[in-house]
């Protein structure tokens, strides 16, 4: 009977500290997508403290649902490619250090074509945070917006941190403190050619499967 007693302790307090944090947590801001749309979290301990909170994201198909994210509210494509990427950082109220920086990581080579590609919007909340830079690095791999002065602080959410590319989504990497191999959707430039090459190899599979049946039945 005290074990039993215990358990439901111990589910009761987990139950009150999803709670907590479900009240704790805002809301989802970014526009629904029927292309594709996801939430990732990250915990990092930082020279300066303990980093946590979430990263919602989505992909937009401007060509097959034009409204979902261009236009509807005044929000822009960047560079006027066929998918638009939208990311959103969250704090965590228990973060004890703010975030300055974030990247989006494995882009591709040719997957951006123009530096007008990044960009930062408001979300229209009236409380998010504008990044102080965005930015490709030479080769477009990476795309980067920093928060300047610490001023992403626990409890505070982002800009939409958007790009925009003509290639669709595959899973990438992310950073929040210039490390980090969390998921998060990237553009990839061939995705019909890894397709392909993944096809090849289970041919070969199976015609070394049957060489070696028949040395087996010789």
């Amino acid at each position: 009977m005290m074990i039993r007693r215990a358990g439901l302790l111990i589910l009761l307090l987990v139950a009150m500290l999803f709670g907590q944090n479900g009240f704790a947590t805002p809301t989802e801001i970014l526009p629904s997508s029927s292309h594709y749309q996801g939430r990732s979290y990250f915990d990092e301990w930082t020279a300066d403290g303990h980093l946590t909170g979430r990263i919602d994201f989505a992909v937009y198909d401007t060509v097959a649902n034009p409204d979902e994210f261009v236009g509807a509210d005044g929000f822009v494509n960047p560079g006027g490619n066929r998918y638009v990427y939208a990311y959103q950082i969250f704090c965590d109220d228990d973060s004890t250090t703010a975030l300055d920086y974030f990247a989006i990581l494995g882009i591709g080579e040719d997957a951006i074509d123009s530096i007008a590609s990044i960009d930062s919007q408001d979300d229209l909340s009236g409380d998010s945070v504008e990044p102080d830079t965005e930015y490709f690095n030479p080769d477009f791999s990476k795309a980067v917006w920093e928060f300047d002065g610490g001023m992403l602080i626990a409890g505070e959410h982002s800009w939409f941190l958007v790009i925009s590319s003509d290639h669709d989504w595959t899973k990438g990497t992310y950073e929040v403190v210039r490390s980090g191999d969390d998921d998060a959707p990237v553009p990839n430039p061939e995705p019909g050619t890894l397709t392909l090459l993944g096809f090849g190899g289970v041919m070969e599979f199976i015609r070394r499967r049957k060489l070696l049946r028949r040395r087996t039945a010789c």
